[in-house]
């Protein structure tokens, strides 16, 4: 289905302690730097959405910001992540908007979570991640019409804030985490902020798979 879009300007698993050094690049609210360290514990994925088995022995979570351009970067190469390491691992999505610099992500976010509720989260959220130029309301309910979500459902969770507490929620896990740049990566127990490159991501999961 074709979607027409109204557009602004474009402008439990085991422990192991990774240290690995790149260079990469993502959005963040204070201007920090890339970041590899050991988050100390797994993050508790509570009512997030979720692709992959419960049973997997690595857990992927992403904080992610569905107006961060390095979000949208590293977006292909964690589709190609969950698709090489199906059934293997769990991917997480956590939603982190940095709206003192994105304006549009915190209502992207709310409609994420809408689309979830629906059980659409992953084509919604491939959708934004498709037009993140073009996401002001009348965007998003474009995409929830394409996707096939039940607009006045959808309306009304915007609407009402529904899912603003949610968001909120994982903010402030990314802050507990010291977590404030977008993308970051929790590996089990290895955070990796910014935009890692397949290559990064597939030794650090190979490593934790124990291949």
């Amino acid at each position: 289905m074709a979607i027409t879009v109204h557009r602004r300007d474009a402008s439990a698993p085991r422990r192991v302690a990774l240290l690995v050094a790149f260079a990469a690049a993502g959005c963040s609210s204070s201007g920090g730097g890339v970041q590899v360290r050991d988050a100390g514990s797994p993050v508790a994925i509570g009512n997030a959405p979720t692709d992959g088995p419960a049973s997997a022995p690595v857990v992927l979570v992403e904080f992610g910001d569905f107006e961060c351009p390095y979000c949208g970067q590293e977006e292909p190469i964690l589709r190609q992540i969950r698709s090489d390491y199906q059934g293997r691992i769990r991917f997480v999505f956590k939603e982190l908007p940095l709206s003192s610099i994105h304006p549009f992500a915190e209502l992207a976010a709310e409609a994420a979570l809408a689309a979830n509720a629906q059980g659409k989260f992953w084509p919604y959220h491939d959708a934004l991640y498709a037009h993140q130029t073009a996401l002001a309301r009348a965007d998003l309910d474009a995409y929830a019409a394409a996707v096939g979500l039940d607009l006045p459902t959808f309306d009304a969770a915007l609407d009402q804030g529904t899912y603003k507490a949610a968001v909120a929620a994982d903010v402030a896990q990314a802050t507990s985490l010291g977590i404030d740049a977008t993308p970051t990566l929790v590996v089990n127990e290895t955070v990796i902020a910014g935009a890692a490159p397949y290559a990064q991501l597939k030794s650090i999961l190979d490593q934790q798979l124990g291949q």
